[in-house]
């Protein structure tokens, strides 16, 4: 995925940005609901947070954060790719004017470069809210990125994480479900196995309007543990162009 192209406006060259990394709050907020009323709501019992948001692209959404609550709030973004990095991300707010060149300085977030379906370089109960939008299908091992979001959550803390249990319903029946478990010979959905097989109560799959995948609502679970054994996984971009996604197989333990 290129970092953006030019096209050509009134004889001008011009940035074009990559529409899948320049999601803003209005834009995430439809995949995963009001998102922006998590953030007030544990604002008003803590006064200040940390929050973390996964796949942050440009990081659009992590300005316009700020720009809302200022120093009340502590941003942080993790993009897997050393070019998707601060650099990028300022470039992109004094492009769309979202701070000035006096401003911009002290209002970016800070970018992290790691692959989030490893072991995380972050304290337990590092972030008040935690958040991730059309990432975690790319994520390789899923189940280790549920139990890594809940450990650096706080004990009152909140994540919203859209795609996190994606079927893709237009792709060959065999490939569907990028997070897939299995269970006794037999395919267990996400949903099911973490609602009805696990029973973690702190954990609901909600969906909106815009967004009939759905997203899962984590607070804080003591002990999560999803107890899949890892057998593989695969890009599937490598079957073919009009395919996307990376999906991976467990085996309950």
């Amino acid at each position: 995925m290129t970092i953006y192209n030019f096209k050509q406006v009134n004889g001008k060259k011009i940035i074009e940005w990559n529409r899948g990394r320049r999601r803003g709050i209005e834009e995430a907020s439809e995949r995963i609901g009001n998102y922006v009323k998590d953030i007030k709501h544990l604002i008003s019992k803590k006064g200040k947070i940390k929050v973390l948001e996964v796949g942050a692209g440009y990081g659009r959404s992590l300005l316009e954060l700020k720009k809302e609550f200022g120093d009340k709030i502590e941003t942080h973004g993790i993009n897997l790719e050393s070019r998707w990095n601060l650099d990028l991300v300022k470039k992109f707010g004094l492009y769309h004017k979202i701070f000035s060149k006096e401003e911009i300085e002290k209002n970016l977030p800070k970018i992290y470069i790691l692959d989030a379906g490893k072991k995380l370089p972050f304290k337990s109960e590092s972030f008040d809210f935690i958040y991730s939008v059309s990432s975690i299908q790319y994520i390789h091992d899923k189940a280790l990125f549920l139990e890594e979001m809940n450990r650096i959550l706080k004990k009152d803390g909140i994540a919203r994480l859209h795609d996190a249990f994606k079927k893709k319903e237009n792709y060959p029946v065999e490939l569907m479900n990028l997070f897939d478990i299995w269970m006794n010979g037999k395919r267990v959905e996400v949903k099911d196995y973490i609602l009805n097989i696990k029973k973690y109560k702190n954990i609901q799959f909600n969906k909106t309007k815009a967004n009939p995948m759905g997203y899962l609502l984590m607070k804080k679970v003591n002990n999560f543990k999803l107890d899949l054994k890892y057998i593989a996984s695969f890009d599937l971009h490598g079957l073919g162009d009009d395919l996307w996604g990376t999906k991976v197989i467990y085996k309950v333990k």
